[in-house]
């Protein structure tokens, strides 16, 4: 097997193990940003630019969520 696809297999495997032990949608997305950043930070070298730039999108959508989450919780706390 190649550095990639140990890359694929780990990243997998951290969102299933996520998926599993989240208690809520909001953790689980929080930790598929956290291991996606985090599998693009140490398995960037061994990655093709190609497969980065595919993977930008979907850190960028993460992003976003994350950002949506963090302003609900924030709501929460200022309206009690």
């Amino acid at each position: 097997m190649d550095v990639e696809d140990y890359i694929v297999l780990v990243l997998s495997l951290w969102i299933i193990v996520s998926a599993l032990t989240a208690g809520s949608v909001d953790v689980f997305l929080t930790l598929t940003l956290i291991g996606l950043l985090i599998t693009l930070e140490v398995g960037g070298l061994f990655m093709s630019r190609e497969q980065k730039e595919s993977l930008k999108p979907m850190v960028e959508l993460l992003i976003v969520i994350f950002v949506i989450i963090v302003m609900k919780k924030v709501y929460e706390v200022l309206s009690a």
